[in-house]
């Protein structure tokens, strides 16, 4: 069974738990979804990310859930940005295969577009397609 961790921005805890049910039904495995951090609790902080990249470095796919945020459809922000360049990061320096999906197109008005765009012509990330997750749980 593949292991999925899912990457949003914390205002989109409900709809990565929708998505979770999603892709347990499909017959992956979730191992990690977005937590709720108190920026404040400096330990909390660091505990967290150090387990959610530790997920990330052990599972099979990492997706993006983009959704609208700022008025912003398809919304990147900075820690998704660096969830998505750690696990390209894997790939290329530990010869990982993590499967890099997004939900939304990206959109060409965020800081980091271009660098998504390039990314995504790489073929290192890959928008997510209904029809292609079922090939991927084989």
């Amino acid at each position: 069974m593949k292991k999925v961790v899912i990457c949003a921005s914390a205002v989109f805890y409900q709809e990565a738990q929708e998505w979770k049910y999603r892709l347990e039904s499909m017959g992956y495995e979730v191992i990690r979804i977005i937590q709720s951090i108190s920026e404040n609790d400096i330990d909390q902080y660091q505990k967290i990310h150090r387990e959610h990249y530790a997920k990330m470095a052990e599972c099979d796919m990492v997706f993006a859930l983009n959704l609208e945020k700022r008025g912003i459809s398809g919304y990147i922000g900075s820690s998704v940005f660096a969830e998505i360049a750690f696990a390209i990061g894997l790939n290329l320096v530990f010869n990982k295969n993590i499967q890099i999906l997004y939900l939304n197109p990206i959109p060409n008005n965020l800081p980091c577009s271009d660098e998504l765009t390039k990314w995504q012509k790489l073929g290192w990330i890959k928008q997510f397609q209904p029809s292609v997750i079922p090939e991927l749980i084989k």
